[in-house]
């Protein structure tokens, strides 16, 4: 494969990777904090899940007892992944200003952001199906109606 070819592959590669990576976090963000909001009233007011449970499912005290210490453990890795996925934006916005194409710095900071992002997906799934074990049926079922409802529904 010519040099020329082979340039133009790895910044097709690259630009994949940064856009896949910008989706990612666009759609975690628009699945976790969507609620008919803008951007600055949604940093306000933060979706109240706790709340939303309560409301539309008839927790019981003792699926709340059993809840409760899932939702503080859940809301500390969010905040917590939420700061790094951040700070791993930063990093990349840094590294396309000082960075050609095809760095490593660029490439280390696009992966940091990316794993990050798939951190917050993972934990975010691992917290619904963790819940979910301590809901009625029923209660479960309506659960999986808004997160289904939350991942599909137009901004």
């Amino acid at each position: 494969m010519n040099a020329v070819r082979l340039k133009w592959l790895s910044l097709s590669v690259l630009c994949s990777m940064l856009l896949a990576g910008l989706t990612a976090w666009q759609v975690t963000d628009w699945a976790l904090h969507r609620h008919g909001l803008n951007h600055a009233e949604r940093q306000h007011l933060e979706p109240d899940f706790h709340a939303w449970m309560h409301a539309h499912l008839d927790i019981t005290p003792e699926q709340h007892t059993a809840l409760e210490p899932l939702e503080g453990q859940f809301e500390q890795e969010r905040t917590r992944l939420k700061a790094a996925i951040r700070t791993a934006g930063l990093e990349l916005a840094q590294a396309i200003r000082t960075q050609d194409a095809h760095s490593a710095t660029l490439q280390t900071a696009l992966d940091r952001l990316t794993q990050r992002q798939a951190e917050l997906q993972r934990v975010t799934l691992d917290h619904f199906f963790a819940m979910k074990r301590h809901l009625r049926p029923a209660q479960a079922a309506r659960l999986l109606d808004w997160t289904h409802d939350s991942l599909t529904r137009e901004p």
